[in-house]
């Protein structure tokens, strides 16, 4: 399966140091990183976690991550800046993000951190929107979120910043034409709805889908690396984004390349400062070769490509690896770290199935709802301790 991810919009900032120290100080950084949840690959000792504790799940979009910083610069002008895990900065102006309870919708957020990933949709008409759709946030007018819970954020996410900016534009149905993107709501699921999310909602998508993203509802939120957050694919959509290597054979010519063959291609795991390390090779056919790369056979050495997994494929047309290409990764500097690609391989060895986890769905049911009634019975012991005093 080949897919391709969007663009994200807006114009690029080539001069983002004072963008990154924004950051880092909202989120009380000593310094800037990518502040980005990363998830885990979810494995089968995740099916008793999703059971003892409480989670959402959604949907896997097949799209980009992107942050979004929201500003007011000195002109009173709302400017929302969108970066990525590259840490590249993208400026789009006059989006507006007003403040709730502003019926003017004049004053617009500031010194905010939004979560999300932007897709691109294709509507029954034929033609494509991008949307921006928002999972998390961070900070809000200064007042950082990140060690509060998911509730608690996703509170802010959907009174302070969605609903404020859809009213501006329900009332202002003339601002569509003029917005690059639109902006919407993951919906979210606790995990006892997975057959929701299998049955109802992956099917009505209009972008593709690569899985589930289980995130635990009362975790603060992680920069970087997050045991809490749990990422599940089918067996044949487990990824890995590695660095490519192209290896052509040789010409009639000493020391000349035959670029019209197709070639070996190595896949390499980043391994930091030690650079890149050989992992396996691609498994592409002579016709695939020629039919996706053929006009420009040389450009994929060095990029970042996402492989999926798929060893059924790999036998049925005798390829020599089970790694498959999926798409290009331009939104990556880098492909995935080991320790990234060693869980992603134990995922795979240790596999659960759509079907396990649904069969797995009462279990968590009868533990949330045993987990409800603990808590409804400590806050009646409570309430009656406190009439007494």
């Amino acid at each position: 399966m080949i897919s391709t991810v969007p663009d994200i919009p807006g114009e690029f900032v080539k001069d983002n140091g004072h963008l990154k120290a924004i950051v880092a100080s909202l989120l009380d950084l000593d310094s800037y990183k990518f502040p980005g949840a990363q998830p885990v690959s979810f494995g089968a000792e995740h099916l008793t976690e999703i059971e003892q504790e409480d989670y959402f799940v959604a949907e896997k979009s097949d799209g980009v991550r992107c942050l979004a910083l929201l500003t007011v610069n000195d002109r009173k002008e709302p400017e929302v800046y969108l970066f990525d895990r590259k840490n590249n900065f993208y400026v789009v102006r006059n989006f507006r993000f007003p403040i709730p309870a502003d019926p003017s919708f004049r004053k617009c957020l500031n010194n905010t951190i939004i979560d999300g990933e932007f897709v691109l949709d294709k509507e029954p008409d034929g033609s494509t929107q991008l949307r921006f759709l928002l999972f998390d946030c961070l900070c809000i007018e200064k007042k950082a979120l990140v060690s509060r819970g998911l509730m608690s954020r996703l509170g802010y996410l959907k009174s302070d910043i969605i609903k404020p900016h859809q009213e501006m534009i329900k009332k202002n149905p003339h601002m569509l034409k003029y917005q690059p993107f639109l902006v919407e709501f993951k919906e979210q699921q606790f995990t006892y709805h997975l057959d929701v999310v299998f049955n109802e909602i992956i099917p009505k998508l209009k972008h593709g889908n690569d899985g589930l993203i289980f995130t635990a509802v009362n975790a603060p939120y992680s920069m970087g690396t997050c045991k809490k957050m749990l990422k599940w694919k089918p067996l044949n959509e487990n990824s890995i984004d590695f660095k490519a290597s192209l290896l052509f054979p040789g010409g009639s010519l000493p020391g000349m390349k035959n670029y019209t063959a197709k070639p070996r291609i190595d896949l390499l795991v980043w391994q930091g400062e030690k650079g890149y390390k050989f992992f396996d090779e691609l498994g592409i056919t002579e016709e695939e070769w020629r039919e996706q790369f053929g006009k420009n056979p040389k450009y994929m050495d060095g990029k970042i490509i996402e492989c999926n997994y798929d060893p059924e494929l790999q036998q049925q047309l005798n390829l020599s690896s089970p790694w498959r290409f999926m798409r290009f990764r331009d939104d990556k500097l880098d492909g995935n770290f080991q320790t990234v690609v060693d869980n992603v391989l134990n995922s795979i060895r240790d596999a659960v199935s759509k079907d396990e986890l649904i069969e797995h769905m009462p279990n968590i049911k009868k533990a949330w709802a045993k987990r409800k009634q603990e808590s409804k019975q400590v806050d009646e012991r409570q309430i009656k301790k406190q009439r007494h005093l």
